[in-house]
């Protein structure tokens, strides 16, 4: 354990002394802003709510997240330090949960930074706090989900630019597809689409609804990315 947490550290401290971290909140912030002015969510007469915000989110999230995560990995391989971890006293497993779990981090305090936009719906009218909790619940859980694919991508290129691409692209399609093809089938093709349809799980979230599918859906794929990224890690070694 205390191995992950000083590679936690690490990397954490990284990403706050990037000027990409600085860069990659600013526009998730602006974004975010933007789709709260469109929402028209401070308008007069209008219900005290961000789920029209939150449901664009996801969208967001796919070009955001794989910048965050982007480094975490394809870094090492670039600078070479690759070596020097395999060969201190953590298991491949410890090293890859602890750049997963600074990525999280930032990934939640990113995310909080849109708490201003609630404090301000409450000066403005009674949100439903429950139901943004909730919310809030279903983004960290998005981000768990992509921040654990971002890693795996990272793994896979010493290019942070390849990492990020190859990141990105996927989600993007994922998500977008997703929510698109399932107005266009009916009967078991579309069940199958939309127990994988991110915004799906993330709408309930939006109303309210914790729901068990729903947990075993983000946390199942944040476990399996989590372990093929150490997979990988532990066939570099062994080149």
């Amino acid at each position: 354990m205390r191995n992950t947490v000083a590679i936690m550290q690490r990397e954490l401290l990284s990403l706050f002394f990037s000027p990409i971290g600085y860069v990659v909140i600013a526009g998730f912030l602006l974004l975010t802003g933007v789709f709260v002015l469109v929402a028209e969510v401070f308008e007069p007469g209008k219900p005290a709510t961000l789920r029209r915000v939150f449901d664009f989110t996801p969208y967001v999230l796919t070009i955001i997240i794989p910048a965050i995560s982007m480094r975490l990995i394809s870094e090492e391989y670039r600078s070479g330090t690759i070596e020097t971890l395999m060969t201190a006293p953590l298991s491949d497993f410890q090293m890859v949960l602890g750049k997963y779990l600074a990525a999280v981090i930032f990934y939640a305090i990113m995310l909080a930074g849109t708490l201003v936009y609630l404090v301000v719906l409450a000066m403005y009218g009674q949100p439903d706090y429950g139901a943004s909790f909730s919310s809030y619940l279903g983004l960290l859980l998005v981000g768990l989900a992509f921040v654990a694919f971002g890693t795996f991508t990272s793994s896979l290129s010493s290019n942070q630019v390849v990492a990020w691409i190859v990141g990105m692209i996927p989600l993007m399609l994922f998500v977008w597809f997703s929510s698109f093809i399932v107005g266009k089938t009916s009967g078991a093709l579309r069940d199958i689409v939309q127990r994988v349809n991110v915004v799906r799980h993330l709408d309930q979230f939006n109303r309210g609804l914790v729901t068990t599918e729903s947990l075993v859906f983000f946390l199942g794929m944040a476990a399996f990315f989590l372990f093929a990224t150490v997979k990988v890690v532990e066939s570099k070694r062994w080149r």
